[in-house]
């Protein structure tokens, strides 16, 4: 997740979510579930996350999920203990590359078949493991290692094939600000900095392995960033928001999330690759934020998190504007709080769960 807000700030755009106050309110009946149907599969996953002192062991987590229905599950690391734990439940799992790995993945052939032997090979196919994401938000990152993400991924996919695990697809999550422009839709570009000399081999990478486009996409960050100008409504996905017309393709857009994925396609179409299939990789509102937050809250999570699930997983599916009737896999973020994360309030409290498992508020996962 990066909450970086420079396009947002100067653009006044269309992305954002996170931060909400969260004072929990009783019992959850609570469906996590995927929907897999036809062509267009619509599912919904969940972020599974351990940065807390406090949480369930993963085992009986894996139990919990069971109960909730889910089976799509992200994890962001390569834990062997967590790996091992989905042996035989049913669920699919994609696991991620440590940022700091993918350097060594880029450089040493070696490197990469010994990750593959030691981290896929002991578990599959008892797990299933059905994507790998090269770190996260790396092209936005702090310490970017742009060079180095298509060669690791790259290299990876070669490590995979040779194993005879080839259909594992290879991707890296990205955060909504690899835009340089977002708004309107239809003018979204990639930042110059990097848009030619690494988006551009990445979208040739997936597009010949068949590999998703992973983005994690908040409209809360817009929201709390834009407050002033992006109505509440149409970031929390409600039907009654004000429509927001596109002048470049004459387009309507009723929701920011739509606006968001079609940033994201017509980006892509400006390098040449308009049909690569998206993932939604973290999705989500906080339910606590900092006093100078605006926009956490518990009723805006639970509102943002509904209608999400009812937006991905409609049948027959909805799509984008640019996409009309193709659905878009997603996964929310996350499944509980956890109080090791560091950053404001709000990075502790994405959580549809507290660690003892009980809900923080009520949320349909499921249609």
């Amino acid at each position: 997740m990066d909450s970086s807000m420079n396009e947002y700030e100067s653009r006044k755009c269309w992305c954002g979510v996170h931060a909400y106050r969260l004072i929990i309110i009783g019992a959850l009946c609570f469906l996590l579930s995927g929907l897999v149907a036809g062509t267009n599969a619509a599912t919904i996953g969940i972020g599974y996350g351990t940065s807390g002192d406090n949480l369930p062991p993963t085992e009986q987590v894996v139990q919990f999920l069971k109960t909730l229905n889910v089976t799509k599950v992200k994890i962001y690391n390569t834990d062997a203990n967590v790996i091992r734990a989905f042996a035989n439940s049913g669920m699919d799992l994609s696991i991620t590359v440590p940022n700091g790995d993918i350097i060594h993945m880029a450089t040493d052939m070696t490197f990469t078949q010994n990750w593959v032997i030691y981290n896929l090979q002991p578990f599959v196919p008892a797990t299933t493991i059905t994507t790998i994401a090269v770190g996260n938000e790396i092209l936005t990152s702090d310490t970017a290692d742009t060079d180095n993400l298509v060669p690791a991924m790259v290299n990876l996919h070669s490590a995979l094939v040779t194993a005879g695990l080839g259909d594992i697809k290879v991707s890296t999550p990205h955060a909504f600000s690899v835009l340089n422009v977002s708004f309107p839709p239809s003018a979204s570009v990639f930042r110059p900095s990097f848009a030619a000399s690494v988006m551009k081999p990445l979208l040739d990478f997936l597009n010949q392995t068949g590999s998703p486009f992973m983005v994690n996409i908040f409209p809360f960050f817009s929201y709390m960033f834009n407050y002033n100008t992006i109505n509440l409504d149409y970031a929390l996905l409600n039907p009654n928001a004000p429509p927001v017309n596109d002048p470049g393709n004459g387009k309507i857009y009723t929701n920011l999330w739509d606006a968001q994925i079609d940033a994201i396609i017509s980006a892509m179409a400006s390098l040449g690759h308009p049909s690569i299939p998206i993932v939604v990789t973290e999705s989500g509102w906080p339910s606590v934020g900092d006093v100078t937050q605006v926009g956490p809250s518990v009723a805006n999570a639970q509102t943002y998190n509904n209608n999400l699930v009812k937006l991905v997983l409609a049948d027959p599916p909805k799509g984008t504007p640019l996409r009309p009737g193709v659905a878009t896999p997603t996964y929310i973020f996350s499944l509980f709080n956890e109080n090791l994360k560091t950053g404001k309030i709000t990075e502790k409290n994405w959580g549809l769960f507290h660690p003892d498992m009980s809900p923080v508020y009520t949320a349909s996962l499921s249609t």
